[in-house]
């Protein structure tokens, strides 16, 4: 890898890892599309490499957020006993079989979808009512989804569960943000163990993502407070037409 690749590949997890855990997505969705366009990796290699960096940086953004406090403790563990096994299985097996051509596409038209689930099903943010008793239950049946697009595209995670977690369990932005954080660490690590054990993580780039992902990821924890509730969403979909839209054209 020359200079200058890895200074650009490592100025890019940085800002990705900055931009992911201030909003509490995680990132995959501008990591994932960024390694195919700017750095030439295909399908199954961009997910693998790509999850291991999630997983450091949701390592590290949870951390930093279970010290603050503001993760929803049971709502994460019930949520990762569905996400967990589902990711790690389809790292595994689903990824590496579906055609890299193919993969790209799907990736873009599912990141316009996230896009538009977004807009259209905001987030409660009334943290003034109880959860009723049946929340928690519902956390693995959501987990189990989240589990699927973590595990075959290393995206999706925290799109999903930031709204999700957030109406069910009644949390104000910062603390759904925090939560998702923990549960997409969870289903992250699992996708990653299962696309080491596929052999579909480039370890160069590893080697470069991780350690500057980690130092992003610290200071995105460290600002998350200082973003306005309702631009929470907002940076999200924006993100995700972004990354989505030159897939498709790619």
């Amino acid at each position: 890898m020359d200079p200058l690749t890895l200074v650009t590949l490592a100025m890019f997890a940085a800002a990705v890892a900055v931009y992911g855990t201030m909003i509490g997505a995680g990132g995959g969705f501008v990591l994932i599309p960024g390694l195919v366009l700017l750095f030439g990796l295909e399908g199954a290699e961009a997910v693998g490499t790509g999850a291991l960096t999630l997983a450091a940086i949701g390592i590290s953004g949870a951390r930093s957020y279970d010290q603050a406090g503001l993760i929803d403790r049971p709502a994460a563990g019930r949520f990762g006993l569905g996400s967990v096994p589902v990711a790690f299985v389809c790292g595994t097996v689903l990824a590496g079989a579906i055609d890299a051509e193919v993969m790209v596409d799907l990736l873009g038209l599912l990141l316009l979808a996230l896009a538009g689930f977004v807009v259209f099903l905001p987030t409660r943010y009334d943290a003034s009512e109880e959860p009723g008793p049946s929340s928690l239950r519902w956390m693995p049946l959501g987990g189990v989804g989240v589990g699927v697009l973590s595990g075959t595209f290393a995206i999706g995670g925290g799109l999903v569960t930031l709204p999700f977690v957030a109406r069910l369990r009644r949390l104000t932005p910062h603390r759904a943000a925090a939560t998702t954080s923990a549960t997409a660490m969870m289903s992250s690590v699992a996708s990653s163990l299962g696309h080491t054990v596929a052999g579909n993580v480039v370890w160069s780039y590893v080697l470069v993502l991780v350690p500057a992902a980690l130092g992003g990821a610290a200071l995105g924890a460290a600002q998350a407070e200082r973003v306005p509730p309702r631009a929470v969403l907002g940076l999200v979909a924006v993100g995700l037409v972004a990354a989505g839209a030159p897939l498709l054209l790619w």
